[in-house]
């Protein structure tokens, strides 16, 4: 019986040590895939938030501006029923009381009860409103992305994912929270005839509002 209960205890610290072991030992899939990639690939996180940040900066004039608020119509706006045209609304509400837009109320019609909302740029405005060549979108740009961290590195075949940490700078204060830590991820390839690294994931920032 003794010796029963012996085996028994020998085989539990067995199993429990290969356990231990099993989850002290690193992931072998993705040092799988560290080693298949190309050795451009082999950079620390703070080379890869470097790397990021760069490519950032070299948007737009040094990284600015990089947080979009796209309209599809151009300056002057008319809005000739507040019921409709929600989300533009409050959109140009807020851009109103950021300073950006002014807004003007008309009374047109025979009838005279018709009222136009217009809404025109400020000297403020025009510092931050863009027209993209070729769309019939317009907007308001701002800000600076600053990378704050790497926080995962994922290797797989082709191309190596990296998720990332950031804020956006230099924001107008009436208008958007300031330095709010978001997540996100890009992916980098490499070029064998170019001998260059290519990413996806890395432009500007755009939330895009409907008429």
């Amino acid at each position: 019986m003794e010796l029963i209960k012996y085996l028994l205890s020998t085989i539990a610290v067995t199993i429990i040590g290969l356990t231990l072991n099993a989850c002290d030992a690193p992931p072998q899939q993705s040092q799988s895939e560290f080693e298949k990639l190309p050795e451009v690939f082999n950079l620390t996180e703070q080379q890869w938030q470097n790397e990021i940040q760069q490519r950032f900066d070299t948007i737009n004039g040094n990284g600015e501006p990089i947080k979009c608020i796209s309209i599809v119509m151009t300056a002057p706006y008319y809005i000739f029923d507040r019921r409709y045209n929600s989300d533009t609304l409050i959109l140009l509400q807020t851009l109103t009381e950021a300073d950006l837009l002014t807004e003007q109320i008309e009374i047109s019609g025979m009838d005279k009860n018709s009222i136009v909302y217009i809404y025109n740029l400020t000297e403020e405005g025009k510092k931050y409103y863009r027209k993209w060549p070729n769309l019939s979108s317009s907007g308001f740009c701002f800000g600076k992305v600053i990378v704050k961290s790497v926080t995962k590195i994922t290797p797989y075949s082709n191309y190596i994912e990296i998720e990332y940490q950031y804020v956006i700078d230099k924001l107008p204060p009436k208008l958007m929270p300031k330095n709010e830590l978001k997540t996100d991820t890009v992916r980098f390839y490499y070029d064998e005839q170019t001998k260059k690294l290519y990413s996806r994931g890395i432009g500007l920032i755009v939330k895009n509002y409907w008429d």
